[in-house]
Order: structure tokens, then sequence, then C-alpha cells
């Protein structure tokens, strides 16, 4: 009798235990009610420890300890978690639970991202467990564990593979749904709106439709399917309920508007939104936006600036928050030197300006033929000023880490050494010609340089002890013109400089992987 007492006890505190543990997973989604749910994790783990400690012969204790482990794993608790469902397999190898616990084990691998241990937790399980009911989820999570390790393809393997196993439509979806966020993320918009628009069919619940209609918009905006964009934005706000759910479709409608080049009916949109939907990310992003457009497309510099610098004011948290407001301090400072043109100017401040004006656009801006402009204009007009060889580095800067040019970045660097020769940028550049892969052209130019610092220090051995003494100057422009100091005036010298026309016969590699520098 007593014996049956104890029993019934013990199973109603596991029964009790496991209904606060479904009532926690069932309000885990609702944001206001987080402490309770917490509240009720613990009291299970407190519940299936006490059991487990009181009954520790009970035919339900491996029950306990997997829903102690899942508890555990909910309160973020991982590696205590984890040593649960490892104690259930060693305990009791033959439970039902075993499988079970191996697909949580490896998904509190994954949310404390230990990403290599969740993954040789899921193949462990896939090998072992291979038509167990729960394949699919834990085909899920490899994915999303391979998505983490960047092994895209082999993410996309296991996503195909459900759709091809799987007989559950709403498996199948899912797994198609993340193979098109997949490909969303890395921008392959074709295959992802490929795969978004096998989803729109009949049936489909109004929440699924609008989340995935919005990124198939953006696929369509992205590839160049305006009309289709268009079309779809207006569909959906001519049949949406709730008014939260208009600004991010106008906004989309907007980028339709964009994709066309239609830009006064894009900024009337984004400018309805700012009005409608104040104070929101909604208004921060379409500001962001209207900045973008005048800036881009319209070329009205003050326009621009002033609705880059109402972004933060908007929704200072907004993901367009911080370049909005990066980019509005930065027109304003290209204004100010647009409006410093005013009066008489020396060669030297207008090169100054000019320089100035390209690493604004360069390094905060990043409007890399603007800039390019900029400095090349420095170059060939004033030459004859200390902003000419800065100007003429970061040219060859731009050539290998903007546009990837390894034959311009060597040809530019060259040029630099050869005009300006007694400066500190003609040391850089030659260590930059090296770096590259064209040691002998190096070489060449750096007894070049120590032959015209000869006409000035007295002897080529001097010239080579200046130049290691100054040491490799600072690489690439970096926002900051000064770091880049001149240490001589453009070269007079009669010393000829060696002959760079052909580069395939300068003793380098030509490849763009000679960007990384070393030898073959």
């Amino acid at each position: 009798m007593l014996f049956t007492l104890s029993s019934c006890a013990y199973f109603n505190t596991l029964y009790n235990a496991r209904r606060l543990y479904k009532e926690a997973e069932e309000e885990r989604s609702k944001t206001d009610s987080q402490r309770e749910v917490s509240s009720k994790y613990k009291e299970v783990v407190k519940k299936c420890a006490q059991l487990v400690s009181n009954y520790p012969k009970s035919r339900y204790v491996d029950d306990a300890v997997f829903l102690m482990g899942q508890a555990l794993v909910r309160e973020g608790e991982y590696d205590k978690g984890i040593r649960k469902f490892f104690e259930l397999k060693t305990n009791f190898p033959k439970s039902k639970y075993v499988p079970r616990a191996l697909y949580w084990m490896a998904l509190a691998y994954y949310e404390k991202k230990d990403f290599s241990q969740a993954y040789s937790s899921v193949e462990k399980f896939l090998t072992t467990y291979p038509k167990n009911k729960l394949r699919f989820k834990v085909m899920f999570l490899a994915g999303d564990i391979a998505r983490e390790l960047e092994e895209n393809e082999e993410a996309l393997n296991f996503y195909s593979k459900v759709v091809e196993e799987a007989s559950d439509r709403e498996l199948v979806n899912e797994a198609v749904l993340r193979s098109a966020n997949l490909f969303f993320d890395l921008e392959e918009y074709d295959k992802a709106a490929a795969n978004y628009e096998k989803l729109l069919r009949k049936g489909i619940s109004w929440e699924d439709r609008y989340k995935i209609s919005l990124s198939l918009g953006k696929c369509y905006t992205a590839i160049g399917k305006c009309k289709e964009a268009e079309n779809l934005y207006n569909e959906l706000l001519a049949k949406v309920i709730s008014i939260k759910e208009k600004p991010a479709l106008r906004l989309g409608l907007a980028s339709s508007y964009e994709c066309m080049d239609s830009l006064k009916s894009a900024l009337k949109v984004y400018d309805s939104v700012t009005k409608e939907f104040p104070k929101s990310l909604y208004s921060a992003e379409a500001y962001y936006r209207e900045g973008i457009i005048y800036h881009e497309k319209l070329d009205s510099l003050e326009r621009a600036q002033k609705a880059f610098e109402m972004a933060p004011k908007e929704a200072p948290s907004s993901d367009f928050a911080s370049i909005a407001l990066q980019k509005a301090n930065s027109l304003k400072r290209l204004m100010e030197l647009e409006k410093s043109r005013t009066g008489k100017q020396s060669r030297e401040q207008i090169a100054e300006r000019r320089f100035y004006a390209a690493e604004i656009q360069l390094t905060k801006l990043d409007e890399v033929e603007h800039a390019l402009a900029n400095y090349k204009a420095v170059i060939d007009t004033f030459s004859d000023t200390p902003y000419a060889p800065k100007a003429a580095y970061a040219v060859g800067w731009v050539y290998v880490n903007k546009l990837k040019d390894t034959t311009a970045a060597v040809s530019q660097f060259a040029d630099l050494v050869k005009m300006f020769p007694r400066t500190q940028q003609a040391l850089g550049a030659v260590e930059e010609i090296k770096a590259l892969g064209y040691e002998g052209l190096g070489d060449s130019l750096a007894s070049f340089v120590d032959s015209v610092l000869a006409d000035t220090t007295g002897s080529a051995a001097g010239a080579a002890a200046e130049r290691r003494r100054t040491g490799t100057p600072v690489k690439g422009t970096e926002g900051t013109a000064d770091s880049l100091k001149c240490i001589g005036g453009a070269a007079d010298s009669s010393s000829a400089a060696p002959d760079t026309t052909d580069l395939s016969k300068a003793g380098g590699r030509r490849d763009s992987t000679a960007i990384t520098g070393g030898n073959d």
C-alpha cells in the first residue's frame, strides 16, 4: 500500500512538472511573460531533481532526468543541461529518451555557440537513428549549424533532403523557406525569389504571406523585376488589415519605384511614411532612403545631408541611425570644403581642399569613383604640393583594396616613385610593390630612390640608411591624410627611373592573389 502511495506521489509530481514545462513552452514567445516563464522552468528543474533524489529506483527516473535537461537548456543553463543528457545516455542507454537527448544536446551546443560540438551531435544522431521521427528536426538543426560554420552548400543539402524525404507539407515548406532565406542572405536573389514563389500558394496564412512577400519584393527589386515588386506591394496594401503592417509595405513600394527610376514617386511614398509613422524605425529608414536618392541620384548634397540628419533623430536604435549620422556629418564637411572655395587661395590650399574632399568621399561615403577623380586632380594639377604624393599613394591603395586591380596598383605605385622619389610615400610604394609580388621591380625602384636621395645626403649608402631609418609608412589612407607626411619635394634629379611600361616583364605576378604578397 505504501509503495502504491509513493508511486502515485511520484507520478503526480512528474505530471505537474510536465504540465509546467508545457505551459512555459507555450508562453515562451510572449515577450510580456518572460519572468513567469522562467519561474516555471525553474520549478520544473526543482521538481524533477526532487523526484530523482527521493525515488532513484523509479521507472520514471529517465523521464525526470530528460525533462530536467530540457528545462535547464530553456533557462540558458546549457552546460548543466548537457550534463543531464550525458547522464541519461550513460545510466539509461536503452531509454526511449536517448535519441531525443542527443538532439537536445546538439541544440544546447548550438545555443551556446559551440558549433563544432553541435555538428558532431547531429552527425551522430543521423548515423545512429536514420529513421527516427526526429530526423527532420535534426536535419533543420544541422542545416542551421552548417550556416553558422559558413558551410552554406552543406546547409542547403540538409534543407533539400527534408524536401525530398518529408511527406508533411509543413516540413517541406519550412525547408523551402530556410533555403530561400539562405539564398537571400547570400545575395543570390534570383534563387531566393524562386523559393519564395513556391510558398505563395492558396491556403497560406496571411501572416506567412505577409512575411514571405516582403522578402520576395526585396528580391524582385534586387534583380530588376521592378514592376513585379510594385504589383506585389500594391496587392498586399489593398488587403492589409492591421495598420502596423502598412509602413513596411510602403517602404517596399517606394523601393520598387526607385528600381524603376521613378524617383519622384519614391520620394513621395517615403515622405508619407515619415509623416504617418513618425518617431519609428520606419520613418528612420524612410529618411535614410531619401538621403540616398538625393545624394547618389539627384546630386543634392544639402537635401541629402538634411535627410540623413533626421534618421537618427527619428529612431536612435534604428539600424540606419549610425550610418545616416556618419553620412550627414561627412556631407556637411564636404559642403564646408566646397564653400571654402570663396576668396583667393594658394595652390596648396586648393590641393588640400581637393585632397580632403577625396578622403571624405572614399572613407566615409564609399564614393570610390568621385574620390579617384579628386585624388587624380591633385596629382595632375598640383604636383608641386605636399598633397600630390599623398593622393598618388591613395590612388594605389584604392586599386588594391577597392578595385582589386593589382596591375593598375603596381603601375600607380611605380609612377609615384618616379614622380616623388624623395617622399615617404615613395618608400611606402616600393614596399607595396614588393608585397604585391613584384620583387624585381621593387628592388629596381628602391635603388632609384637611393640614388635620388644620394644627391641630397651625399652618398648612396647614406640614402639607404636614411630609408631604413624612416621605416615602412602607414599603408592606406584610412581617412587620415596626415599619417602620410612628405619628407621631401618632387624630384628633379637626372637619375633614370626603371622602365615600368610593361609590368609583365618586371619580374612580378599579375594575378589577383598577388595582393596578399609573398612569393610563389
